[in-house]
């Protein structure tokens, strides 16, 4: 079984430093996770669910090297933000989803 984990990201508006383009489909950075009381920053994937509504979005999220990352990380109610060179958005997991694998 595999789980999908969905977030609601909060983007910066692009006037207040955020992103000059919003990603559409898929979007890979850094995210600082409150929670990781080891204080590291873990490289996320997002594939985008919903389109923007007030500069928020639904996504799926994953560590882009789930091998190497906390699983204890990704629960209900987590918080996290997510950077480039400078913060671009917040945000929480609010969904995680079991799916069943195919054999």
């Amino acid at each position: 079984m595999d789980n999908k984990v969905v977030a609601r990201v909060s983007w910066i508006p692009t006037e207040q430093g955020g992103k000059k383009r919003f990603p559409l489909i898929n979007y890979s950075t850094a995210a600082h996770f409150h929670y990781d009381v080891a204080d590291r920053d873990w490289s996320v994937v997002l594939n985008i669910i919903s389109n923007y509504d007030n500069y928020e979005t639904l996504c799926n999220i994953e560590f882009l090297f789930p091998e190497k990352a906390p699983g204890n990380l990704l629960f209900v109610g987590s918080t996290f933000e997510l950077y480039e060179h400078r913060k671009v958005a917040d945000g929480e997991i609010i969904e995680i989803e079991k799916e069943e694998v195919m054999r």
